[in-house]
This record gives C-alpha cells, sequence and structure tokens, in this order.
C-alpha cells in the first residue's frame, strides 16, 4: 500500500461513467422485455457482497491513485474498451428484445468486471483488483442462478 494515495482520479471517474451510461439509461427508459429487473440473489447476503464489492471496486479507481504512477502497456486499455464496446452491443441486443440466458450472463453481468479488471490494470491500480474480481464472480453467479435453468 505504500505506493498509493488517496485522490481524485479523473480518468477512473470518466471511465466508470462510461460503464455507467446503459445503466443510465436502463433506469430513465427500460425496455418493453425487462427481465432484469429480477436480477437479484434469492440470498440476500449475495445481494450485499455483489453491492459492496463493486462499490469497492469503483471507489478504489476513483480514488485511490498509485503513486509509481504512468500506465502500464496499452493492451490493457485495449481490452478495457473491447469489453466496454461488447457491453453496449448487448445493451443493445436487450433493448431489442434479446433477453436469451447467455446474452445476459455474458453480455451484461460478465463484461462490466472484466471492463473494471483491465481499466484497474491499466492505471496500475492492484489493489482495486481483490474487489473487482469478487464483484465478478458473485455478480455472474447471481445472474447464472437467475437465468440458466439447471
Amino acid at each position: 500500500m505504500k505506493n498509493y494515495v488517496f485522490g481524485f482520479s479523473l480518468i477512473g471517474l470518466i471511465l466508470y461513467a462510461l460503464q455507467l451510461l446503459p445503466n443510465i439509461i436502463w433506469l430513465l427508459a427500460p425496455p418493453a422485455n425487462n427481465v432484469l429487473t429480477k436480477n437479484s440473489s434469492a440470498y440476500p447476503i449475495l445481494n450485499i457482497i455483489e453491492q459492496v464489492f463493486g462499490i469497492m471496486t469503483v471507489a478504489l479507481l476513483i480514488l485511490l491513485i498509485n503513486k509509481g504512477g504512468g500506465r502500464n502497456s496499452n493492451l490493457y486499455i485495449g481490452l478495457a474498451i473491447l469489453f466496454l464496446v461488447g457491453y453496449y452491443i448487448a445493451w443493445i441486443f436487450y433493448y431489442t428484445g434479446v433477453v436469451s440466458p447467455w446474452l445476459l450472463i455474458i453480455g451484461i453481468a460478465a463484461m462490466p468486471p472484466l471492463y473494471f479488471l483491465f481499466v484497474g490494470l491499466w492505471v496500475k491500480n492492484y489493489v482495486a483488483l481483490i474487489p473487482c474480481v469478487i464483484f465478478g464472480v458473485i455478480h455472474i453467479t447471481i445472474t447464472c442462478s437467475n437465468y440458466l435453468k439447471w
């Protein structure tokens, strides 16, 4: 932790806002077949863990800065952008009525944690990776439990 300082990362905020855009649209103008309103766990503790670690991931990307400075390989931001574009495409499909389980799991549940993971790697915020992975596993688990028929 000695390489990190608390501060404000405008890059972190912008990158978070880019991921948040489809969710804002969803809140303001939900699609006709809005199955995602039921995407919460039957076990309240999982919902709490998901929320806590999701918020922790975003907060760390915005408020914790690696004072070693610089950025990692552009491969990481390239992969982050790829996952963000995939997320946007999944939302476009969702709004056109495609609600297949795999679109929801891979496109809408898996893409944000993968995006945040590669953003964290790019900005050298390795502390954010731990809550990001926990958030991702729980987020995907909840979505699988709701939309896959076992």
